[in-house]
């Protein structure tokens, strides 16, 4: 809120923000998510083709994890190195028409305050054509109250603007350039603690349309100096390049369990098939000389009325134990590896035998 001088009341201003710092912020945001989604991308082709055990997914994470670290770093310098030199801390808002011009606070003198103010804008040269840079006191009294000096850079420094104008009256000096050289800090050297109202640096463009409009101005024109707000532009980048690894992790994680999920199901054999197995009772009275005497699965011995499961390469085990095997483990055959859900010759007779006795 505003207090308003002409209208007597406080009113709510909506600057509008710097245009080339949101350009700025877009191609960043853009270019990250590009940037991201690649590398995401890359990865998943490479998982894919290479393998989908954990240790790899650990590994492919790992790499992601410093791939994105080097992008984010590349993203950060970047976007500050744009923004030193394009971003904003303050805006003049002209009353009447609503114009709106980006300015630099100076790094000596009093803070803008998140509220603003406002003021009468008064080009010095009206009422001292010979001091058109503010570089002496004003010997002429300004009949306009809450008046704020405009002066233009050059022939003495910026502190000393700003001082002559506190003396002369004004209660905020806006400092416009003289040249092609855009937004800068105004500094000083030594004490400024004597320094008592704000200043603010406009480009050259901005102060010509500003110094035009108030010297055509029938009455006083009047301003706001409005701090902006940078925290809440620059959050919303900070989020969106914390967040997307993030989401990108997850993505990756969803991809890896589906995969696996898949990979189990290949992997195991169908209950059907393993039920289709043929089995035996063993009776150790009936051993011949190289049959075994253990389940390799459990190591435990065979005995009497045990009900074995004989697979397709005559490798024989117990019912529980290999079934187990077969359909939460492997569908190979832990001995040979050979798998049971390869069709072979023998593959159905052995599944038409009947149990022996």
């Amino acid at each position: 809120m505003i207090y308003d001088l002409h209208l007597k009341k406080e009113v709510k201003i909506y600057p509008r923000k710097d245009l080339k710092f949101w350009r700025i912020k877009k191609c960043i945001l853009v270019q990250h998510f590009t940037s991201t989604t690649a590398i995401g991308v890359t990865i998943i082709k490479l998982y894919t083709k290479v393998s989908t055990e954990k240790n790899d997914f650990i590994n492919f994470v790992l790499m992601f994890l410093r791939l994105f670290n080097l992008l984010l770093l590349v993203h950060f310098l970047f976007f500050w190195c744009h923004l030193s030199n394009s971003v904003v801390d303050a805006t003049i808002v002209v009353v009447a028409t609503n114009v709106t011009y980006q300015d630099r606070i100076a790094a000596f003198g009093p803070r803008l305050t998140d509220e603003g103010f406002s003021g009468y804008l008064v080009s010095v040269e009206t009422i001292e054509e010979d001091n058109q840079k503010g570089c002496d006191i004003l010997k002429k009294d300004v009949t306009t109250k809450n008046w704020i000096a405009l002066v233009e850079r050059g022939q003495c420094s910026f502190i000393d603007k700003v001082r002559n104008m506190q003396a002369s009256g004004a209660i905020a000096v806006v400092v416009g350039d003289n040249e092609h050289n855009g937004l800068i800090t105004m500094y000083a050297t030594g004490d400024t603690s004597d320094v008592k109202i704000p200043s603010v640096f406009i480009a050259q463009t901005e102060y010509r349309d500003l110094r035009s409009h108030a010297l055509i101005a029938k009455n006083p024109l009047e301003i706001q100096l409005i701090k902006d707000d940078l925290f809440q532009p620059l959050l919303d980048v900070i989020i969106v390049v914390i967040l997307s690894p993030t989401v990108m992790m997850i993505f990756i994680y969803v991809l890896w369990r589906i995969r696996q999920r898949q990979r189990r199901k290949q992997d195991i054999a169908p209950q059907q098939v393993v039920g289709n197995l043929p089995t035996k009772i063993f009776y150790e009275s009936k051993m011949q000389e190289n049959d075994p005497q253990e389940c390799c699965i459990c190591l435990e011995d065979y005995v009497d009325e045990d009900e074995l499961r004989i697979m397709p390469c005559k490798h024989e085990f117990h019912v529980a134990c290999i079934d187990s095997w077969l359909t939460t483990r492997k569908k190979f055959c832990p001995i040979c590896k050979r798998d049971i859900c390869t069709p072979t010759e023998e593959t159905p007779l052995l599944s038409n035998q009947e149990p022996s006795p």
